[in-house]
């Protein structure tokens, strides 16, 4: 959306106010590592913003409280200046996000907000944009959502903004500069971040997509622009940022796409990007011995799918349209994978310290994991459940278990055996004998058991430090970031590294 609204307006203004640092180790380490804003900050905040015409400010649920202060802050110096929401937040929680500001959007907004804004600017009328609410003096206008973008409109769309010609809120000096290399590293290390394709066919109950598919029941159908576009928007950020050593895509299913389009990607990136990347979208239902050799081959350097639990009535509690065979079968392929062209061992998700699991269902699930073919690791989640998914309506019902306003970090596990034990598999694979002994402690989430902070420290450290070695053998920096590659990046030794493997 910045990058929209720079389109738009060359001269709009774009300012970045972080509230952590989610790849820095800290916050992996100590859990719910956030940056506090002040009443001070928001003064400040609002000094540099309550001068515009237009105030545009996208976020999800955990800023809320950040985004209610500024608006409030920036309405209370001036209260000519246009304030619009957008986001998933204002998506889920239209009636909430709308008493804090003037318009929000509940659509994707890149097409919402081009209708906007040509009316906002020529001094039209302008409450009846689909895809967007206006609180006005006669009440709040709910104009129903806009289509979802087309292929067409995927592919006319800005390359995303990624920190040219912007301000940052520093927390050392409590007001804004500007935004620097340093600052890229600091919050995204050496990889780029983007998503290629749109869209998910599952609708698993703690998803986001879950409660996005009650809106337009179109989100299911996955949505990508060409090849030619996205391998414009690599080069693009390559240019502006030329020690990017690593390229993620965070796509929901992109191992979904049409084998056919994965295969010219795949030969476009060889041949122009010649970067390691890494997918994030790795669904145990579409992963193929061809798919992965074909992505392997092209500079895919890890993977990560999502397992979640290895208890049937887990999966099916989650909603995961797989089966424990599925998921053993795609292991294999992405274990083979990992051997054949040394890559960083896959990253299989699992969401722990769920209420509902007993301690047959915990035992089920770990003998599960014990079995998958190495090698992997593991990414270990505490359940959380997010706004107006099947999950958090589970919870509502069922107030006797709600976990629905644990606002700390999924990375924030409870240090209980079961954790330990996720967190030593994920490392190596005990000998059968000791691994079955270390099952029969195993107790349920529904019981009391014994919390094992010191062990459960321990192991959570030795963890991220096997991982971090994982991806340094591989000189890759794609998962970590903070003021230490801050100075390593100063040293000149990646950019030096960089250099060698593009000219090879």
């Amino acid at each position: 959306m910045a990058a929209v609204g720079k389109q738009l307006e060359p001269r709009s203004e774009v300012y970045f106010v972080p509230t952590g640092n989610l790849y820095e180790v800290t916050s992996k380490l100590a859990s719910g590592a956030r940056y506090l804003l002040c009443a001070g900050d928001y003064e400040k905040i609002s000094d540099r913003l309550c001068d515009a015409d237009l105030l545009c400010i996208s976020s999800m649920s955990p800023a809320t409280d950040h985004v209610s202060k500024i608006a409030a802050a920036v309405k209370k110096k001036n209260r000519r200046t246009f304030i619009l929401w957008g986001g998933a937040h204002p998506m889920l929680y239209p009636q909430e996000a709308i008493e804090q500001v003037d318009a929000i959007c509940i659509s994707e907004g890149e097409t919402a907000f081009r209708k906007f804004y040509h009316a906002f600017s020529d001094g039209k009328e302008y409450s009846q944009t689909p895809g967007m609410w206006f609180r006005m003096g006669s009440g709040i206008i709910k104009n129903p959502p806009a289509p979802l973008s087309s292929q067409e409109q995927l592919n006319s769309f800005p390359h995303l903004f990624y920190g040219q010609e912007c301000q940052i809120f520093d927390y050392r000096r409590r007001n804004f500069r500007d935004f620097s290399e340093r600052d890229y590293i600091m919050y995204n290390g050496f990889a780029y971040r983007t998503i290629l394709s749109m869209g998910c066919a599952f609708s698993c109950s703690y998803c986001a997509n879950s409660g996005f598919l009650k809106i337009d029941p179109g989100y299911r159908a996955l949505r990508y622009p060409s090849v030619d576009y996205i391998i414009d928007e690599l080069k693009a950020a390559r240019r502006t940022y030329p020690f990017i050593s690593t390229v993620v895509f965070y796509d929901d299913n992109f191992i979904a796409l049409p084998f056919e389009y994965l295969k010219e990607f795949a030969l476009r990136y060889a041949q122009e990007i010649r970067l390691p990347f890494v997918v994030f979208g790795l669904h145990p239902n579409f992963i193929t011995e061809d798919k992965i050799a074909l992505l392997a081959e092209a500079g895919m350097n890890r993977g990560r799918m999502g397992i979640q639990s290895g208890s049937k009535k887990i999966l099916d509690f989650y909603n995961r349209a797989t089966t424990k065979e599925r998921i053993i079968a795609s292991a294999e392929i992405l274990a083979r994978a990992a051997r054949k062209y040394r890559m960083i061992p896959p990253a299989y998700d699992i969401i722990s310290d769920n209420p509902l699991e007993t301690g047959d269902d915990i035992r089920e699930s770990l003998a599960f994991i014990y079995g998958l073919k190495r090698p992997f690791t593991l990414t270990i989640f505490s359940l959380r459940a997010f706004a107006k998914t099947a999950l958090w309506e589970y919870f509502e019902n069922h107030p006797e278990n709600d976990i629905r306003f644990n606002a700390t970090s999924y990375l924030d596990t409870r240090a209980t055996f079961t954790n330990i034990l996720l967190y030593l598999l994920a490392i190596a694979k005990p000998p059968p004998r000791l691994f079955f002994w270390l099952l029969k402690h195993i107790r349920g989430n529904n019981e009391k058991q014994r919390r094992h902070l010191v062990l459960h420290k321990l192991a959570k450290s030795l963890y991220f430090l096997s991982r971090g070695l994982a991806h340094l053998r591989r000189f890759d920096f794609s998962n970590m970031s903070g003021a230490w590659l801050v100075v390593f990046y100063n040293c000149s030794l990646v950019f030096r590294r960089s250099k060698r493997v593009n000219s090879a």
